[in-house]
């Protein structure tokens, strides 16, 4: 959350070059209309920054910034006006236009603390962590105790995913001063982050006993019952703190994510696939979810598939339902369904389908999930026929041990109606540069038993790629566009070839739930395509409305 931090006012004056009449008649009558511009100018100049700092005290940003524009333009370099329209970007997200306003703001004083703080906390905004921490340390080390400082680079410490030392830094605060109602707010949001939220709740509640009207902690509060799975209470701690502040950013957007939770909603998804192995398909799905009762939800849905190879067609139709539980840092869904399978030239079948997965975080950094499931091997035409069933068990965990970076590992066993399974691992990291840019490193292997007939079992497969991927999103669309570049092996014996894949999406967000998105994916992975092709393409619509 950007946080309006008002600095003081800088004394800083307009500068004039005055210089004393002349002596002699002459002079003067040549000296005096210059002088007159020249304290004319002055005055002017004065006026406007007289104006605009009193618009600015009674919160008229928009005439401050209309009068320190105009300042500018008399005196670029004035320390005040720089500053101040540094800050007014800042907080309309203009991060880097306002870096530049208060950097030439520093230049007139680079040792004012104000300047210095608010320089400090826009790099921090700017998730520019190392620098801002850099300059809170220089001031530090020249003002050891500066409050401000020593808050603020407690705030960067946490939004930099340093969680123990932002932690830490707080508790020396409140040592100091056990009513600095700030660190306590900054020690609970640490905590709620590190997934301690009991003791985030108790924080939160102690700050709300002293002040009831405290819409921070009530917003905190709100997002600490959110996690816990708790969204009736989470709603009204935001209600709560709109009730004090109607703008509060935090709040407003919880509000709109309950709101999207709770709201029952229909997501229909068409698309299409194709291999080098003339394998085509088409499928279509509808579904639909709604909340029930306290972290109780449900969800089912119905679907269908048409494929063919250049020998065959077939089709299947299938719907299933299920539920889903929290209860804290443990998730837990199920579902149960079926298929109806119909071959060109086999007999039609239908197909029991059901999973069930297990998830336990128990800190936000870190968690486990194993799920189990069983289904019918029924991706292509020639499979159809063969009358296949498979069961699924798998296990894995994820991780996020630095700023921006996580780690994820799972493996897995497949057993086959046929005699056949198969054991696979994999594993990968990823890391965030900038924004918007990740780059990672993503890793699999896996073997048969024994080769299938009409499907890819290799006695072993790997594969071995260096990732990125790139994401713009706003309040309204959102994309990204990501590959991967490596080598895969097809049986113990087989050579290293090339791998790569692209894929990407783009869609629009509107009103509470609703959006539309496409997306496609082109790639040269052998295990992409259920028959082991070299080319697999595929492309597709997903549309979501709220109900």
């Amino acid at each position: 959350m950007i946080l309006k931090t008002l600095p003081c006012a800088f004394g800083v004056a307009g500068r004039s070059s005055r210089r004393s009449p002349g002596k002699t008649r002459r002079n003067f009558r040549y000296r005096g209309p210059l002088t007159m511009l020249m304290l004319l100018g002055a005055t002017s100049l004065s006026g406007q920054q007289h104006e605009a700092d009193k618009a600015w005290t009674e919160g008229r940003y928009e005439t401050a910034r209309i009068g320190y524009e105009r300042v500018l333009q008399e005196d670029p370099n004035a320390a005040r006006a720089n500053l101040r329209l540094g800050i007014l970007l800042s907080w309309k997200g203009k991060l880097d236009s306002s870096l530049v306003l208060i950097g030439r703001a520093r230049i007139a004083d680079p040792h004012d603390s104000e300047m210095r703080l608010a320089h400090a906390r826009v790099h921090s905004w700017n998730k520019q962590y190392d620098v801002a921490l850099a300059l809170y340390d220089s001031m530090l080390t020249e003002q050891p105790g500066h409050r401000d400082a020593e808050l603020a680079r407690s705030q960067t410490l946490s939004w930099a995913g340093r969680l123990e030392e932002a932690d830490s830094t707080y508790r020396v605060l409140i040592e100091k001063d056990p009513a600095d109602r700030d660190a306590r707010l900054g020690q609970a949001q640490v905590r709620a982050w590190r997934g301690k939220l009991e003791a985030a709740e108790q924080a939160y509640r102690a700050i709300l006993e002293r002040n009831p009207q405290d819409a921070d902690a009530s917003a905190g509060l709100a997002y600490v019952y959110y996690w816990q799975g708790d969204l009736a209470q989470a709603r009204r701690e935001a209600e709560t703190a709109l009730a004090v502040d109607s703008l509060h950013r935090g709040a407003r957007e919880l509000r709109h994510t309950l709101t999207e939770a709770n709201r029952p909603a229909v997501e229909a998804t068409a698309a299409w696939s194709n291999d080098s192995d003339r394998n085509t398909s088409f499928w279509q799905t509808l579904g639909s979810s709604a909340v029930i009762a306290k972290g109780l939800s449900a969800f089912g849905s119905v679907n269908a598939l048409e494929t063919s190879d250049p020998s065959r067609d077939a089709t299947r139709v299938g719907a299933e339902a299920g539920l889903s539980l929290a209860l804290g840092r443990v998730t837990l869904s199920g579902a149960a369904g079926a298929r109806r399978i119909v071959p060109e030239v086999a007999d039609p079948r239908t197909s029991a389908t059901y999973r069930a997965r297990l998830g336990y975080r128990p800190v936000s950094a870190l968690g486990f999930n194993a799920g189990y499931s069983r289904s019918p091997f029924d991706e292509i035409a020639a499979l159809m026929e063969r009358a296949l069933d498979l069961e699924l068990l798998e296990a894995g965990f994820d991780a996020r041990p630095f700023t921006g970076s996580s780690i994820y590992a799972a493996g897995s066993e497949l057993w086959l109606s046929d005699g056949n399974n198969r054991t696979g691992v994999l594993a990968g990291i990823t890391q965030k540069l900038g924004r918007r840019l990740s780059v990672g490193l993503f890793g699999r292997t896996l073997s048969f038993e024994r080769r299938g007939t009409g499907y890819f079992s290799p006695d072993r497969f790997s594969v071995l790629e260096a990732t990125a991927s790139y994401h713009v999103d706003t309040r309204t669309w959102g994309g990204s566009l990501g590959g991967g570049l490596g080598g895969q092996q097809v049986g113990k014996g087989g050579a290293a070839q090339t791998e790569w894949h692209l894929e990407g999406r783009v869609g629009r967000r509107w009103g509470i739930g609703n959006r539309i998105e496409l997306f496609g994916l082109i790639t040269n992975s052998a295990v992409s395509s259920t028959s082991g092709a070299f080319r697999y393409r595929s492309a597709g619509l997903t549309l979501r409305l709220g109900l």
